[in-house]
């Protein structure tokens, strides 16, 4: 691919658009390119402003509206005004339960894109920035993301290295394991958009195991293709199946950073 060729597919990739392939190749010229990696930065910048613009332009009732809408409700007779207001109540309340279900629905599939982009880029082995151990990887990070990056400690797993990537739209930092089987670790800030919680949660995509949790604005995923018995070695008290939130009595993982681990 040559910087002409990401000319025409530079709005398809930073939408999430492109196919597999595609976004490899992509991936690949900006690894070398350096002018490129620039542009795109800039571009997916521009992209968020521009979302976040829209979300806060979105219009609210008029002030004359509501008040016509108050007007006609008192201008209505006991039994209307009853009957006006159970229809209106079970309006609200059905209008409430769809947002509700959609809104948890849309962020459910929002934690399932980012675990299926999180194993792609897991399972692309790109070269490591840094080659330390977790407090070397953990001051590394410093200052090059806006959010800290604590390492974990893992049964088993050495901390092999660490390098920039994203996942989806958000820049992360990405931390490799070497043991038993590879894994990676993907460390972003997150406002709330992805349906993570504090309890860590189980996916799969692309035959790999994502494990996530939140701390605060941050989310970890932890990618591996260990299986489901290795895990549980891995993170004593995960009972779960995999495609169920953890509740109680499951893992808690040890995420302090490094520098603090006795």
């Amino acid at each position: 691919m040559t910087c002409r060729d990401l000319d025409t597919q530079l709005t398809a990739y930073l939408d999430g658009e492109l196919i597999a392939e595609a976004s490899l190749s992509v991936e690949n010229h900006l690894a070398s390119c350096e002018d490129c990696r620039r542009r795109v930065e800039i571009e997916r910048h521009n992209l968020n402003a521009i979302r976040q613009a829209a979300k806060a332009a979105a219009p609210v009732a008029p002030e004359h509206f509501k008040a016509r809408l108050f007007e006609n409700l008192r201008r209505d007779g006991d039994q209307q005004r009853r009957a006006s207001m159970r229809r209106f109540a079970a309006l609200a309340a059905g209008v409430t339960v769809a947002l509700v279900v959609g809104h948890q629905s849309y962020r459910s599939y929002q934690r399932r894109l980012y675990e299926q982009d999180a194993a792609f880029r897991h399972a692309r082995q790109l070269p490591l920035e840094i080659t330390q151990g977790n407090e070397g990887v953990q001051q590394w990070f410093g200052g090059k993301v806006d959010y800290r990056v604590n390492v974990p400690s893992f049964p088993n797993a050495k901390c092999a290295g660490g390098r920039l990537l994203n996942v989806r739209d958000k820049q992360a930092a990405y931390i490799r394991y070497d043991g038993a089987r590879p894994m990676g670790l993907f460390v972003y800030g997150d406002d709330g958009d992805v349906d993570v919680g504090a309890e860590p949660a189980m996916g799969n995509s692309h035959g790999y195991n994502v494990v996530s949790w939140r701390e605060g604005d941050v989310v970890y995923q932890l990618v591996s293709d260990l299986n489901e018995d290795d895990i549980r070695e891995l993170v004593p008290g995960t009972n779960a199946p995999t495609t169920a939130p953890v509740g109680s009595g499951t893992p808690q993982l040890d995420v302090r950073p490094a520098s603090l681990k006795q």
